[in-house]
């Protein structure tokens, strides 16, 4: 079957427009104001020395973000645990085949969530690895492995492990069309957070601070993360759902 990246994108959309009222009301309850606390609430991570490579500056850096973990690493996981909650329920409203409601897509992403996370994990793990060395790599196993986590919510049956398998069988034929639509949702981001970025740091230089235009910043770079996550998902759905007898 021919596709390519703009079609996956149309339908993608075309998903979250049927499904709006409930895909907005789980993201925004449980992936979009998790994400935001933290971000409020929590001490943002110690950054990157400006001189990497002195030795001095980095050991400082290290005991800085052993104890930033210390008093918050707990609140970001978390919160990732609760918008993994909220990722699985929509990802089993949307594919599941007995169609749940919400109650029953949340008591069962619950039950599941070990699952969840561990696919969540296996997929982050290369990915940001691919990401850190060049990012073109990492967004090519983000593409192949994008139907991970639909697989784990349509098919009782499936471990994290063959579900990854499965996704990487799926987007064979398909595998740069899913690219093409990865990159088009992280060039988007990317252009939404850079200026973002650059603007908080210089609103937390001393002399410049501003509580409100913080808190407004981190609301705006928590949305789009948000958005980024949800599109990544609904994507991966329409391959599940287009491709779902590929790689059985």
């Amino acid at each position: 079957m021919t596709i390519n990246f703009a079609r996956l994108l149309a339908d993608g959309w075309a998903v979250l427009r049927r499904e709006a009222e409930l895909v907005l009301a789980l993201a925004g309850a449980l992936v979009f104001l998790p994400a935001l606390a933290v971000q409020l609430l929590c001490d943002p991570m110690p950054p990157l020395p400006a001189q990497p490579g002195d030795e001095a500056s980095m050991t400082q850096w290290m005991e800085a973000v052993s104890t930033w973990g210390q008093g918050n690493a707990i609140w970001y996981l978390l919160a990732d645990l609760v918008g993994m909650v909220g990722l699985a329920a929509i990802a089993l409203l949307l594919v599941a085949p007995e169609r749940p409601t919400v109650g029953a897509s949340l008591t069962t992403a619950l039950r599941r969530l070990g699952r969840f996370v561990l696919v969540n994990l296996l997929v982050a793990i290369p990915v940001g690895l691919g990401l850190w060395l060049f990012v073109l790599p990492g967004l090519y196993l983000q593409a192949r492995f994008i139907a991970a986590v639909p697989i784990v919510a349509a098919e009782t049956d499936q471990s994290a492990a063959r579900a990854l398998g499965r996704s990487w069988r799926m987007t064979a034929g398909v595998g740069w069309a899913v690219l093409g639509a990865v990159v088009a949702l992280f060039m988007a981001q990317w252009l939404a957070v850079s200026p973002l970025f650059s603007f908080d740091a210089w609103l937390r230089d001393p002399g410049h601070d501003n509580p409100f235009l913080i808190a407004l910043v981190t609301t705006l770079l928590t949305l789009a993360g948000t958005i980024y996550n949800v599109g990544l998902l609904l994507v991966g759905i329409v391959v599940y759902r287009r491709f779902a007898s590929i790689g059985t």
